[in-house]
């Protein structure tokens, strides 16, 4: 084999090399998920007609060190009709997922409603989803995560930054929400604990209406590696 032969070959094998090394040390993106797993109709607000028409809203904010909100993604459900004793199963609930920050924590939100306005709650979901991808979170409103929020103001954070021009809170009526719920996932636990059950009990009442709801999310963490850009 002539000299010029064997400096090819070994050029091609250290090529190789160096992109094996390359990939292998391709940077590592840590990814949160929430999916509602479960809910269950225990008990109806709605005892004439027998049925509650219900919307779900949900959301993950990406929070860094520092406090301040980077990114957010919204989701929703319904408007769907549930009747007493229904369940909807996992595959009824579209899941969203977010990079949480390192050293930072994601928020998950979630809140559930029994509509009254049909058609007003009708065009505040089309509106909501319209605006289904992960959103930067403009610096005026970022520091507005270091501050203890509600769901539904976590919610209004990221339609606002979507460019939305109303708050969540402003088309619901406080008598039409069955439960809120938000849940902080900090960088170091979601690393220790990828899978992270949250159930839920939303109960009360209502004008003398008894209503009672059991829900169920995951938080889903897992690490990618990034693909390299071209």
């Amino acid at each position: 084999m002539s000299e010029s032969i064997r400096f090819i070959k070994r050029g091609v094998l250290a090529g190789v090399a160096v992109a094996t090394m390359a990939a292998c040390q391709a940077p590592k993106q840590t990814l949160t998920s929430l999916q509602v797993t479960s809910l269950r109709a225990l008990d109806l607000e709605e005892k004439v007609t027998r049925s509650d028409e219900l919307l779900m809203a949900y959301s993950l904010t990406a929070v860094d060190a520092n406090g301040r909100a980077l990114e957010t993604i919204n989701g929703s459900w319904g408007i769907q009709e549930a009747r007493k004793g229904q369940v909807f199963a996992e595959k009824a609930f579209q899941a969203i997922q977010i990079p949480i920050p390192k050293n930072g924590r994601v928020v998950a939100s979630l809140v559930l409603v029994e509509v009254d306005d049909y058609d007003k709650a009708r065009k505040t979901l089309t509106e909501v989803r319209k605006y289904h991808d992960i959103v930067k979170v403009p610096a005026g409103l970022a520091e507005l995560a270091d501050i203890a929020l509600t769901p539904i103001k976590y919610l209004s954070l990221g339609l606002s930054a979507a460019g939305v021009a109303f708050q969540l809170a402003d088309r619901l009526d406080n008598d039409d929400i069955l439960g809120q719920h938000s849940t902080e996932l900090t960088y170091e636990k979601a690393l220790v604990t990828p899978l992270l059950q949250v159930p839920l009990q939303f109960k009360g009442n209502n004008l003398g209406n008894s209503f009672h709801y059991e829900l169920a999310y995951d938080l889903r963490t897992s690490t990618v590696r990034l693909k390299p850009k071209r």
